[in-house]
């Protein structure tokens, strides 16, 4: 499926910006099509090239306009067209150049921390914003007399002290998740198996991974919400690099399938438990390098699709 999908997106220009198109739309109603969308113009930019994928980001910007203008939102389709596929067309470039999802991560990750300091020095009292912004959001649930909303209301303070960095970190996440995405499916047609080789080199110093925990754990004991923040930022590639273990550990040892099922519905039911444990193997792994004790074939430098 995913490999006549990706084999359409090749098969032109016009081909291309209709599936970009749809799945944007798409998104509107089911918010995880803005994913395949991203795929569409990653595949794009990392076989063709990067000013192919800002072609076809263009002109599929360029419909959401008009239709924008249809509806009374003209903003909302360049909004959208500079959030989710920019970011993917200049960290494509990057991993064409480099073949390196961690130099591309890391690189994602140091923009979304400039950004998110740059909003702490222009902004004063940002977590206030942040407060009064979510209260109007969510005025309606807040209103009700229920434990949710009581706990709602109890944990609004604190969410709005880590929304910059949390809206930072999404943004990065989906950017990185679409152009992996497009990676795999440009794997599907001209390389068979080469983002997972890829996928399982993934390897960032450990030292890296020190830095980042202590940022995180000493912002949050000094109160310092950029700091923290930045923790949090620099802290994602590394859940990748746990993932990228995991993987390279159920090649090596030949586990059966269900494992690799287990962790990804784990993922979805017990979401911040995983994410921390995998961060933690991700950062240790920096430290210990667990892959160098398995067999030969779990590593692997990865070609370039």
């Amino acid at each position: 499926m995913f490999k006549s999908l990706a084999s359409a997106v090749m098969a032109g220009r016009v081909q291309a910006v209709t599936l970009a198109l749809t799945f944007a739309v798409l998104a509107v109603f089911l918010p995880p099509f803005s994913l395949l969308s991203g795929a569409v113009v990653a595949l794009v930019a990392l076989r063709v090239g990067p000013r192919a994928g800002i072609e076809v980001a263009l002109l599929v910007t360029l419909v959401l306009v008009v239709l924008g203008l249809a509806l009374g939102a003209p903003m909302a389709g360049l909004s959208y067209g500079l959030s989710q596929w920019l970011p993917v067309i200049l960290l494509a470039a990057l991993l064409r150049a480099t073949g390196s999802w961690p130099a591309t991560a890391l690189a994602a990750v140091a923009v979304a921390i400039a950004v998110v300091w740059g909003f702490h020095l222009m902004v004063p009292d940002l977590a206030g914003w942040w407060e009064e912004t979510l209260q109007r959001a969510l005025q309606p649930l807040l209103q009700q007399d229920d434990a949710q909303a009581r706990a709602l209301r109890e944990a609004l303070p604190k969410l709005s002290r880590m929304m910059t960095g949390i809206v930072a970190l999404s943004a990065v996440l989906n950017a990185l998740l679409a152009l992996m995405l497009g990676r795999w499916w440009q794997a599907l047609l001209y390389n068979p198996g080469g983002f997972g080789e890829e996928f399982r080199a993934w390897r960032l110093p450990g030292w890296l991974g020190v830095l980042a925990m202590a940022g995180f754990m000493a912002g949050v004991w000094l109160g310092l919400d950029g700091l923290t923040e930045s923790g949090m930022l620099l802290l994602l590639p590394f859940f990748f690099q746990g993932l990228a273990v995991v993987h390279a550990m159920n090649r090596a040892l030949g586990w059966p399938g269900v494992v690799l099922f287990g962790l990804y519905l784990l993922l979805v039911l017990a979401l911040p438990q995983m994410v921390a444990m995998l961060t933690a193997i991700g950062v240790i792994d920096g430290l210990a390098d667990f892959r160098r004790r398995l067999p030969q074939q779990a590593g692997g430098g990865g070609r370039k699709p």
